[in-house]
């Protein structure tokens, strides 16, 4: 029953056209843009004498995907699903209404998983994107920001009543951490303030930790740490509050 939600919940995903064009048109977009410069190859000063491409740009199109799935695609979804009745009716049912929510996940972790592997191995081929130089931290970074943006989502999909709500609040939620993260403005150049502030938040501190991994670096505790307590703090407000009705 798993697999046959899975599949159900895959279609509606892809006969969204909003949905595939701004999970795989965004990311790929902003790689390909950037990535075409003539210096995107280029050590910079800017970003700590390592390429753009690798340092700053690879890691913000990866970023940007989780954040965009998890914030605002995901629980616009489960709302959707709440306000139209399908998880009452589930309830209702043989079929457990929690199943409907391993479906979407299965689904938008798939879509993630899809893009974020054109990213760096169609980066690598097309543009001459290095490839992450530490893989151990870029997995565990990976990991750990995907769950905390997801338990953040979860927790949007728990308290919105309808799918447009949802969909406002997660924007609402998503812009800012693009703002304060360094997404918008690299955290080097960032007031003192802000550029703690920037690993706090669990959509910065996945791109700077993923910045780090990608040119040899590891993680930062404070990264590592802010993306565990978020997982934490919203998985646990999450299961407390979610409606199935």
């Amino acid at each position: 029953m798993l697999a046959r939600l899975t599949a159900v919940e895959a279609k509606l995903f892809l006969r969204d056209p909003g949905a595939p064009i701004t999970v795989l048109g965004v990311p790929i977009a902003l790689l390909l843009v950037f990535g075409l410069l003539p210096d995107a190859n280029q050590p910079s000063e800017e970003f700590g004498g390592q390429p753009p491409l690798s340092g700053f740009i690879a890691p913000l199109a990866v970023a940007i995907l989780i954040g965009m799935l998890a914030l605002t695609l995901f629980p616009g979804a489960m709302a959707t699903h709440r306000e139209r009745g399908v998880l009452r009716r589930l309830a209702a049912s043989p079929v457990p209404p929690s199943r409907l929510l391993t479906a979407q996940l299965l689904v938008n972790l798939v879509a993630a998983l899809v893009v974020v592997l054109l990213i760096v191995v169609g980066g690598h081929v097309v543009l001459g994107l290095a490839l992450p130089a530490n893989p151990g931290g870029f997995l565990l970074t990976l990991v750990l920001g995907t769950t905390a943006l997801f338990a953040a989502g979860l927790l949007v999909a728990a308290l919105a009543p309808t799918g447009r709500t949802a969909g406002g609040v997660g924007t609402a939620l998503f812009f800012p951490m693009l703002a304060l993260g360094g997404v918008w403005v690299p955290k080097e150049n960032l007031p003192g303030v802000l550029r703690e502030l920037a690993d706090v938040l669990p959509l910065g501190a996945m791109l700077n930790a993923l910045r780090a991994c990608w040119t040899g670096g590891s993680p930062e505790p404070l990264q590592l740490a802010a993306m565990i307590v978020f997982a934490l703090v919203c998985g646990g407000l999450a299961v407390r509050f979610f409606r199935w009705e």
